[in-house]
């Protein structure tokens, strides 16, 4: 669901402020990133009320058929159940929009809008909410650069499966998604260590002895790898982007970038569900 999450942002963001528009197989595009968010929002859509009742579980220490009966109890009386009656308000707004004809930009507009709601949303339910209001803006900016990042590489994938109907969108948005991506990641690495060190302070040696330090370090690991492969494509083949050659070597490099994020998001969800060390 998180991942639904922070890649319905990211495609929309990439959509709004960087997408090449009127050229090649533009509309191709924007209709084949519509039908990706309303499958987004129906996953959020579906995925949300079993997330509540898995929070809820945890809370009273019981399991699922258990906390049925009590969750309207626990969404009125608890700060996570109030939050999580405007979650699931939330993601069914998204998945209305997402499902309901409208003009293209102005949809577009709200679905970003809405989902970045929601990561805001998820930000006040994670641990960052032990800390104050400076960490919570730091876990959502974290989201946030996140999603950009991957919003951006998957939109570019997208835009590869026209082959030679979309290469002039392809020549128009590659420099385009190279720019989101180098700026995201540093963005990333910032809030991440920002991060790191409220969960974990001077103590490295809880990088190792520790579930949340080890599972962060595979985290980095993964993300480290992601940030190579885009440095070589952003310094050996974005500018040769014009040559066949060129072409199939980014969009083959960009699909193990999309696998590798994939798992890195899959890294942040153990994270959200493994309390920091003390």
């Amino acid at each position: 669901m998180a991942g639904s999450q922070v890649l319905i942002f990211g495609t929309t963001a990439f959509a709004l402020i960087a997408a090449p528009g009127n050229i090649a197989d533009g509309d191709g595009w924007n209709r084949n990133m519509e039908s990706l968010w309303r499958v987004l929002s129906l996953i959020v859509l579906v995925m949300s009320p079993l997330r509540l009742l898995s929070v809820a579980a945890g809370m009273a220490d019981s399991t699922f058929r258990e906390v049925i009966p009590v969750l309207p109890q626990v969404m009125r009386e608890t700060f996570a159940g109030q939050v999580w009656t405007w979650r699931l308000a939330t993601a069914l707004l998204l998945a209305l929009v997402a499902w309901i004809p409208a003009p293209g930009r102005f949809a577009t507009t709200l679905i970003c809008f809405i989902s970045a709601v929601l990561l805001a949303l998820q930000s006040v339910t994670s641990h960052a909410v032990d800390k104050g209001a400076f960490a919570i803006s730091v876990h959502f900016a974290h989201q946030a650069a996140a999603g950009m990042w991957i919003g951006a590489l998957v939109s570019l994938l997208i835009g590869a499966t026209y082959g030679h109907a979309g290469a002039e969108w392809l020549h128009a948005a590659t420099p385009r998604v190279s720019t989101i991506a180098g700026w995201s990641v540093a963005a990333v690495i910032v809030t991440g260590a920002i991060r790191a060190w409220d969960a974990l302070g001077l103590r490295l040696d809880l990088l190792v002895n520790s579930l949340y330090g080890r599972t962060l370090l595979w985290k980095v690991g993964t993300a480290a790898t992601v940030i190579l492969i885009g440095g070589y494509n952003r310094y050996r083949l974005v500018g040769s982007v014009g040559e066949s050659s060129a072409r199939a070597a980014l969009i083959r490099n960009v699909a193990v970038e999309c696998v590798l994020l994939a798992v890195v998001l899959g890294w942040s969800v153990v994270l959200a569900n493994t309390p920091p060390p003390h």
